[in-house]
């Protein structure tokens, strides 16, 4: 009967969220737990129980994973909004549950996130993880990446099938000590990987005993071909390798078979190739996993392109506090080909907690934006002054720089008569709908 009351309630509340024009994927999920805080506990779950955590690239990897479910004709559920803490998995989970308690579909696919999801699975066991990577995210909340390392390493149990990429040394390293079956992917050494340290390495150093870290190569962060010297630590060989990488033609060969990436953004081999993988150890068909890739591609929500008075507009969803994540947003923009103007601003660095740390700002290579093919830099929100004050440390042209006091009044005129080139905008979520509105409203549709 609790059950039963769980889920009718959590039902409820999420049709009430949704009704005053909320999301509807996160309320349902807390007060299903305020009645009955071991209901998770209780559920009948599916075969496939999938996880996907990470500092970055969790988001793409779910997508992706839940249209191969979809073209395999296996029924799921997943977290599309991306509520990936306990009250919206929560409310995933009882939202396609029946009353009895027996979870209606074939697979549950959830993104979570790497802190919470310590407290999620005490009430639950995943039968697959896939981790994307650690690395310095969100500071205020997540602290450091071993700190992280150690919260996704208190949860794994040997049922659980990891999916790894062994790029990340922090990643690898969870896998050491598992009794469990590991499936392991990466990619292969391209044009865009570099030989010597970067800025900003977040794992220089062995995590088993300390020694600093040689790479053979690294293809940004501290993602790259590692060893230690030390204790002969290293970067196995993937089963699932990325490799013969084409990024401007968006094309890419796992082990012996040719793949289509869905955009040119060196991320996208990353989380095609972790889909893949997660595809083959669920035993789905190959010919099938890879019609779902390339005959009927999906496209990531990161890309929204539009056409604006005869030039591209294209936003990029970048996450604050990232400084990897951002930095991938910024070398995409660098190879696209012509004149560009960026469009730069947040008006928080988090939707979750109020600190609005902007030190990640310091983090990022904005010093690659002096490039002579950037025409002009337009800052908008709340910290934009902190954006600029960014940007004139970097060294960058004080002629390039724009300032939008006004977003509402100010941003369609500056674009149209004050820049030039094809525009990228790099807004937070909140920002990005303040543009998309603002779009609308000038006749301006999504192409």
């Amino acid at each position: 009967m609790r059950i039963a009351l769980a889920i009718i309630i959590c039902r409820i509340a999420n049709t009430l969220s949704k009704l005053f024009k909320k999301e509807g994927t996160v309320i349902g999920g807390y007060w299903a737990l305020k009645i009955y805080p071991n209901v998770l506990n209780n559920i009948k779950y599916p075969k496939y129980v999938i996880g996907v955590t990470g500092s970055s690239g969790k988001g793409s990897t779910t997508e992706l994973i839940a249209h191969i479910l979809n073209k395999n004709n296996i029924t799921y559920a997943y977290n599309k909004n991306g509520s990936n803490a306990i009250n919206g998995i929560t409310s995933l989970i009882l939202s396609n549950t029946s009353l009895n308690g027996k979870y209606k579909k074939q697979a549950l696919l959830m993104e979570l996130d790497e802190k919470h999801m310590v407290h999620l699975l005490e009430h639950f066991t995943l039968t697959h993880l896939v981790i994307t990577n650690i690395t310095r995210d969100q500071p205020p909340r997540n602290a450091h990446p071993e700190y992280i390392q150690s919260l996704i390493k208190s949860i794994l149990k040997d049922n659980m099938h990891l999916v790894v990429n062994v790029d990340d040394p922090l990643v690898y390293a969870l896998t050491l000590d598992h009794k469990g079956k590991k499936t392991y992917y990466g990619m292969d050494k391209i044009k865009y990987s570099k030989e010597t340290n970067l800025h900003n390495i977040d794992a220089q150093y062995c995590p088993i005993c300390g020694n600093k870290l040689t790479y053979e190569f690294y293809h940004y962060g501290h993602l790259g071909k590692y060893k230690c010297t030390k204790c002969n630590f290293e970067r196995p060989n993937p089963e699932f390798l990325a490799h013969t990488i084409d990024i401007e033609n968006k094309t890419i060969f796992i082990n012996k078979d040719e793949i289509k990436i869905p955009s040119n953004f060196l991320y996208s081999v990353y989380f095609t190739t972790a889909a893949y993988s997660l595809a083959n150890t669920l035993g789905l068909k190959k010919e099938k996993i890879l019609h779902a890739i390339n005959i009927d591609p999906f496209i990531p929500k990161r890309l929204n392109i539009y056409n604006f008075y005869g030039r591209t507009w294209q936003m990029l969803s970048s996450k604050n506090e990232n400084n990897l994540s951002y930095k991938q947003s910024i070398d995409y923009i660098l190879h696209e080909k012509g004149t560009k103007t960026i469009v730069l601003g947040f008006d928080n660095s988090s939707r979750r907690y109020k600190e609005n740390d902007v030190s990640w700002l310091w983090d990022i290579d904005f010093e690659s934006l002096k490039d002579k093919n950037i025409d002009k830099i337009v800052v908008i929100g709340r910290f934009k002054y902190d954006i600029m004050t960014r940007l004139e440390y970097a060294k960058i042209e004080k002629e390039k720089l724009i300032l939008i006091e006004n977003l509402e009044t100010e941003i369609i005129d500056t674009l149209k008569n004050k820049t030039k080139g094809n525009i990228y905008s790099m807004v937070c979520f909140d920002k990005e709908s303040e543009l998309k509105e603002i779009l609308k409203k000038e006749g301006i549709t999504h192409d």
